[in-house]
């Protein structure tokens, strides 16, 4: 893939704050990548840099290989969808989509044509002539949308594009979102908050962390192959015993965890995935306890678990055909087995 963004040693301080510090990172042709951090880890603030709203403090940002870091705003191949939308209220939905297209002077005639496909695209054209008020939250995301793309950047940077919408249209939105910037092959970055929405949207992931990034990779790699207790614990739900490494061997409480890889001697934490662990299962770990509590979630079951090698219970996930048959209750002792390559070791 053909590298179309790329962040060398970027940094933004306020004051004595580094809301950013030292990015380097590449970003392709074609690639929806997301941003993903808690409050406070400079996601937005990187986001803001790269649509020129701010300024930097150090490095650079190279677009197609030149630097567009002195740029202003207007003269950037890049657009920024808010998450507000902020559409124009007193406007229709074809005078919110063509509004950037006159301000930069296109004929009539283009403006028309482009605002039709558009609308097309986004299927909305019975709803063209609606001014906002008149939209459902997931209609006005769409026209937001439309009319960031329609000006055809080389990259558009969404803030929190989903943050409006219930939990339903929100993922029926991220599906509808991977399929346009399929459909039009424009490069997306996207800043959230929410870990099951960069899974499920973007081709890479960074996690950042107190302005600077933990990790960057594919959904499956920051899941699967997390490279810090950070990242472990940030993505999805994970489960972790503290730990003493021994000679290679991981001791939890005088129980052995077997691992396919271990860490320098010390205290440690051991990590989990719910999934991974199985009842009545097999595998080179076994965990016996007492279920505490059990949490309903339709699709499944997160069983939580009591054991003498945590303080903290151990999280569980059953399938609801899997409740069906060994029909789970609180209190009921229980056997948990797992494989020892499905053990992370993070040092303490």
């Amino acid at each position: 893939m053909n590298v179309l963004l790329s962040m060398h040693n970027v940094a933004k301080r306020f004051g004595d704050v580094r809301a950013v510090e030292d990015v380097s990172l590449d970003i392709y042709e074609n690639e929806f990548f997301a941003l993903l951090g808690a409050s406070g880890s400079g996601k937005t603030t990187l986001l803001r840099m790269l649509a020129g709203f701010e300024g930097l403090s150090a490095g650079d940002i190279l677009l197609e290989g030149r630097s567009i870091a002195a740029m202003p705003p207007d003269k950037r191949p890049v657009n920024l969808m808010f998450q507000s939308y902020a559409l124009f209220p007193h406007m229709s939905v074809v005078q919110n989509i063509a509004y950037g297209l006159e301000m930069d002077g296109l004929p009539k005639a283009q403006v028309k044509a482009r605002v039709a496909e558009i609308l097309e695209v986004i299927q909305l054209s019975h709803l063209a002539a609606r001014k906002p008020a008149q939209l459902s939250g997931g209609q006005q995301q769409r026209v937001a949308l439309a009319r960031a793309l329609v000006k055809r950047p080389k990259v558009l940077l969404l803030d929190e594009p989903l943050g409006a919408l219930d939990k339903k249209l929100r993922s029926e939105m991220q599906l509808e979102l991977k399929r346009l910037q399929a459909e039009f092959g424009i490069t997306f970055i996207m800043v959230t908050h929410d870990q099951e929405e960069a899974l499920v949207m973007a081709d890479r992931v960074a996690i950042m962390q107190d302005g600077g990034l933990l990790q960057v990779g594919t959904p499956e790699e920051i899941y699967e192959h997390p490279a810090s207790r950070f990242a472990a614990g940030f993505i999805g739900v994970m489960n972790f015993l503290p730990v003493v490494i021994e000679k290679g061997a991981v001791m939890a409480r005088g129980t052995r965890i077997a691992a396919k890889h271990t860490a320098a001697d010390g205290s440690a934490m051991a990590a989990i995935r719910p999934e991974r662990l199985h009842v009545n299962g097999s595998g080179e770990n076994a965990l016996s306890g007492e279920i505490a509590e059990i949490a309903y979630h339709g699709l499944d079951l997160l069983l939580h678990v009591q054991t003498g090698l945590s303080d903290a219970p151990v999280i569980a996930r059953m399938t609801a055909d899997q409740a069906e048959t060994l029909r789970p209750q609180k209190g009921a002792d229980i056997t948990l087995t797992w494989a020892a390559k499905h053990t992370r070791i993070f040092p303490d």
